[in-house]
């Protein structure tokens, strides 16, 4: 086995490829943190904004999600490949342009908006300080990872460089 595949948890190795496969889609993983934090807006009730406020600040974060994925599905459609989260060996241009050029992760980063906007509707302060730090590790563990480990093999030096120039998440 070659160590810099390995990750090291609980005192055991474990193969990147067998352990940290894709297996739920991003999108369903941002529906349960939501849905989690909706049901948690109660447990912690210090957060209490304005309306005007959590209305705003739910508003801008949805927005900007929602343009930063729209924004890197338009790159990943004029380079004619694939958006798929669970298979990244199937991509065929490594994206290096537009919203790619300040993050690595544009749609996770997205979806991380987008959950933060959720949070902010519910007022769920709970959902803010555990779930949207959890649901971060979870992607960069469970779907960045593994789709990084897929991208060095496809494209090698080209994708090393493009990591040494521009941060995982922003």
């Amino acid at each position: 086995m070659v160590i810099d595949k390995l990750y090291y948890l609980d005192n055991n190795y474990l193969n990147t490829e067998v352990f940290m496969h894709t297996k739920i889609p991003p999108p369903i993983v941002t529906l349960i943190a939501i849905l989690l934090a909706y049901l948690s807006r109660e447990y912690i009730f210090i957060l209490y904004l304005h309306p005007f406020l959590k209305s705003t600040l739910s508003l801008l974060s949805l927005a900007i999600g929602f343009i930063i994925i729209f924004l890197a599905n338009k790159e990943f459609k004029k380079y004619e490949t694939t958006v798929n989260p669970l298979k990244p060996e199937m991509s065929t241009t490594l994206v290096i342009e537009g919203v790619f050029k300040y993050t690595r992760n544009p749609m996770y980063l997205g979806l991380a908006f987008i959950l933060l906007s959720a949070c902010f509707y519910f007022n769920s302060f709970f959902g803010i300080i555990i779930y949207f730090p959890l649901f971060i590790c979870y992607l960069t563990i469970f779907q960045i990872l593994p789709e990084e480990d897929a991208l060095k093999k496809l494209y090698n030096e080209e994708y090393t460089k493009y990591c040494s120039n521009v941060r995982r998440w922003i």
